[in-house]
């Protein structure tokens, strides 16, 4: 890994692009606007969490020349780009922050400070620690040891070492399956699965929804006849610190569902 810039007394903050959603939200939550040259053009998305704040701030393409032509000392990401583009920007001595894909929340603060120490941002992180801190310590075991089944209208669903899976754990849920990462679920596996509760994810997502394995009639008949709730878009689309900040509120009143689904049984 490049050894972080250190700058010296005098010298002009950090100039930052970010290139893709997950990455937007480390740069949003953590560094000055002024500092900010360039976003993805996901960071308006309703799955972005911190998007009210990218209002006002470029978004681009990940483009070499795009890039370049902004002069940035830094270029943020996560999935955001191939391998030539990154060579590429390495070569005309722009440093590249990695950040690390986190499946648990005991891996979220470290990861935080991390970037926010290669972004020169440590008392930003020491906000947001503050407030992750606040609201993990407010979450109530709303799932009453219950099992609960995590199911996306692609037909995915998640296992106890991704940070869905600990999401769900922390609300107090036990997990229907404990099949590792992220897994498909075909039609005909899912409807001889008898969870207590199944947790949505993007099935307010009229595009995700157009030709999918959540689309069957028979998958939709038996969510909808079972209890249910919609885990908020932001909070399932990336990992991240503040991920959590949802899970509190979630836990402190009745998980409904949305699109007419029925309301997980108090």
């Amino acid at each position: 890994m490049p050894p972080r810039i250190v700058q010296a007394a005098g010298t002009q903050p950090l100039k930052v692009v970010s290139l893709d959603g997950c990455a937007d939200q480390y740069v949003l939550a953590l560094v000055p606007r002024r500092q900010i040259l360039g976003l993805s053009d996901r960071a308006r998305l309703p799955d972005s969490y911190f998007r009210e704040r990218a209002a006002t701030v470029r978004r681009i393409q990940p483009r070499l020349e795009t890039i370049l032509a902004l002069k940035p000392d830094v270029v943020v990401r996560t999935w955001g780009g191939d391998l030539n583009l990154i060579k590429a920007l390495e070569k005309h001595h722009v440093r590249i922050i990695n950040i690390n894909d986190i499946t648990s929340y005991d891996q979220a603060k470290p990861e935080l400070f991390r970037v926010a120490t290669e972004l020169e941002q440590d008392a930003g992180a020491g906000i947001e620690a503050r407030r992750f801190d606040q609201v993990m310590a407010a979450i109530r075991p709303v799932g009453q040891g219950r099992t609960a089944l995590y199911y996306t209208p692609g037909g995915y669903s998640a296992g106890p070492d991704t940070m869905v899976g600990d999401m769900l754990q922390r609300l107090g849920f036990k997990l229907e399956t404990q099949n590792k990462g992220f897994f498909y679920l075909s039609p005909e596996v899912l409807l001889s699965m008898k969870p207590d509760i199944f947790a949505l994810a993007f099935y307010d997502d009229h595009y995700a929804m157009r030709r999918v394995p959540g689309r069957n009639p028979l998958v939709r008949a038996k969510i909808a006849a079972s209890p249910n709730f919609t885990l908020p878009r932001q909070s399932v689309s990336c990992s991240g610190w503040y991920t959590a900040y949802d899970l509190s509120e979630l836990s402190q009143s009745p998980l409904t569902g949305s699109g007419g689904l029925k309301a997980v049984p108090q």
